[in-house]
């Protein structure tokens, strides 16, 4: 049997019109399970080949961004050979990717864009996933069918070759998942606007349209009215360049939320969540509410608690406080109005994320502080305890547990997961902290004094850390002062400066884009230097060094510096906020936050 290199663009109408007739066997076809394609071929390792390596690494990302259908975990193989009948990339229903050693050779034929244009292509099979549409396996079920000599069998394929010709309704399912895989690819962190942005070297979607031809199947005839790839590549271009103007707004999201205007960045995921409703907006507008509500909850409480625990978000080590009672409410929107308010939104937009995605670890972990703020610590118990299966001995889950058991008034078991966090890493500060409260308040003044050395030890930064410090009798560290001293630029522009100020080197911009989130509009512009200033009303708001570029901080670091070095140079973070992928260290005084990925830096801006 062959499977045969199609363009993406052959009727879906094919298979709606095909499958009832097809015989039993075609639709337990052996194909639409990885094992046949681990069995038939061979795999492309990544110790073979470096791109491989990349690949599986790529995969992984942009998975993790787009998340997986219940029941189905997507797995890559990468078939190493080159033959005519394999197919350059397809989604199997068994949660397969399969794609070829060519699709490496088409992406990486220009190797500065290569990952970017590999996580689009892989953003796309995935999107088929999520959608459960396999259409391509069983267009080629039919075609292999129809090889036979058989009469009947053979007006099958005539009538499939017939209906390629028309391709309206496919085209717009096959955009669909191009939209979508270039969103998940933007929400991993890949520079997709490359891959839409003509270069001098290659024209990367006419070089995949020209290699994916419907003219590549046996026996079927050049179609003069179907659109050239050349056309073909134009076309999903425009519309691709569209969608980035939309993710551009989702990036500003993530960019706010990282200089801690959870406001503003609340203001964009809720934009983009109207253009594209998904598990990971989801999150980050019920983060943004989270985040409010601690805001409001401070105002609310003031000094009641000058040491409150310390919960491990996803983006975010926060405070927290329990057993809360509703009082009377005003007119006009009080603090604890406003704390509820963002509270219940919160909750509602985590159990969507869950909802849409059930083994979406992030979402069940800020759910479960989202109750102990609430003061539900059953509900959080049940929620965290649904985390945990998740993703087991993770030390933010058991932290956040143990945090819980405590307010349901269970010491023992609170102590037992906190001390489990600890033990995972014993650099992970929360639990020490934790523990350090919850022996202040059974007045164990050992275990207190104990816990406290341990965790300043670490050396943390923060009002909580001074806090600890002011009633153990430590000042905060000199050597922390003295780094916390000089606030940092990106190109020599620092936050609020006249966008007039932008340094000569800046040139022009590349690109220029306005976005009307407020009743002034963001200006965002990206450079050739590889940076980005978005800008309000004439005034810098922040300015974005992203992967590739150059510029480094006063203290000499770049993206690609190591994480101990961000920590050697500018000392301990004001507040560091994990992500799916990694974390944000934010030296709020220093005005300047680092995204970390793999222990590295890879882009940083100033505000």
């Amino acid at each position: 049997m062959k499977i045969y290199r199609l363009h993406p663009v052959v009727l879906l109408t094919a298979v709606l019109l095909l499958t009832a007739a097809l015989p039993a066997a075609a639709a337990e076809n052996p194909k639409d399970r990885l094992d046949y394609w681990q069995k038939n071929f061979d795999e492309l390792k990544p110790e073979d080949d470096a791109r491989a390596k990349k690949a599986h690494e790529i995969f992984a990302r942009v998975l993790s961004a787009a998340g997986k259908r219940p029941g189905v975990t997507p797995r890559l193989f990468i078939v190493k050979s080159e033959a005519a009948y394999i197919p350059l990339a397809i989604a199997i229903p068994d949660g397969g990717v399969i794609i070829s050693k060519k699709v490496l050779d088409i992406c990486y034929k220009d190797a500065k864009y290569g990952d970017d244009r590999l996580a689009f292509i892989l953003g796309h099979e995935i999107a088929h996933q999520l959608k459960d549409d396999f259409w391509h396996m069983k267009f080629f079920q039919a075609v292999e069918i129809s090889q036979g000599k058989d009469a009947g069998k053979a007006a099958v394929l005539n009538e499939v070759k017939s209906i390629a010709g028309a391709t309206e309704n496919v085209l717009a399912k096959e955009l669909q998942a191009d939209e979508h895989g270039i969103i998940y690819a933007s929400l991993a962190g890949f520079n997709t606007a490359s891959i839409v942005t003509e270069d001098n070297r290659v024209n990367f979607f006419e070089y995949v349209a020209k290699s994916m031809d419907p003219g590549n199947i046996k026996g079927m005839k050049k179609d003069g009215s179907h659109p050239a790839p050349a056309q073909r590549a134009e076309t999903v271009k425009a519309r691709l360049r569209q969608v980035l103007e939309k993710v551009e707004v989702f990036n500003l999201g993530v960019l706010f939320y990282q200089t801690e205007d959870y406001r503003r960045a609340l203001i964009a995921f809720e934009e983009f969540l109207r253009y594209f409703p998904s598990r990971e907006v989801y999150h980050n507008v019920a983060a943004c509410h989270h985040q409010l509500a601690l805001k409001h909850y401070r105002a609310w409480q003031g000094d009641k608690d000058p040491l409150p625990f310390q919960l491990s978000l996803s983006i975010d080590p926060v405070t927290l406080a329990s057993k809360i009672t509703l009082r009377g409410r005003g007119a006009a929107p009080t603090p604890e109005a406003l704390f509820r308010d963002h509270l219940a939104k919160a909750i509602e937009n985590y159990e969507k994320a869950t909802a849409l995605d059930p083994s979406y670890f992030l979402s069940y972990n800020n759910l479960g502080c989202a109750y102990v703020l609430k003061g539900e610590p059953y509900k959080a118990i049940a929620v965290l305890k649904d985390a945990l299966k998740l993703s087991p001995n993770n030390k933010e889950a058991l932290n956040n547990l143990g945090v819980a058991f405590f307010i349901a008034e269970n010491p023992q078991k609170a102590k037992e997961n906190l001390l489990s966090a600890q033990k995972l890493d014993p650099a992970y500060d929360a639990p020490l902290f934790n523990l350090g409260k919850i022996a202040r308040e059974e007045k164990n003044e050992a275990e207190e004094k104990k816990y406290w050395a341990m965790y300043l030890k670490l050396g943390p930064a923060g009002l909580r850390a001074d806090t600890v410090r002011k009633l153990t009798g430590e000042g905060a560290p000199a050597e922390q002062v003295k780094k916390s001293s000089v606030r940092e630029s990106v190109g020599g522009l620092r936050g609020g400066a006249d966008v007039k100020e932008i340094p000569q080197p800046f040139g022009k911009p590349v690109t220029s884009l306005r976005v009307r989130l407020e009743e002034a509009p963001f200006v965002i512009e990206r450079f050739s230097n590889g940076l980005m200033v978005v800008s309000q009303d004439g005034e810098v708001l922040l300015a974005y060094a992203g992967e590739g570029s150059q510029n480094r901080t006063s203290r000499n670091i770049s993206a690609g510096s190591r994480e101990d070095e961000v920590l050697e140079r500018h000392g301990k973070p004001y507040r560091v906020q994990a992500t799916r992928d990694g974390k944000n260290m934010i030296y709020k005084e220093q005005g300047v936050s680092f995204r970390i990925r793999g222990g590295k830096v890879v882009s940083w801006l100033v505000y």
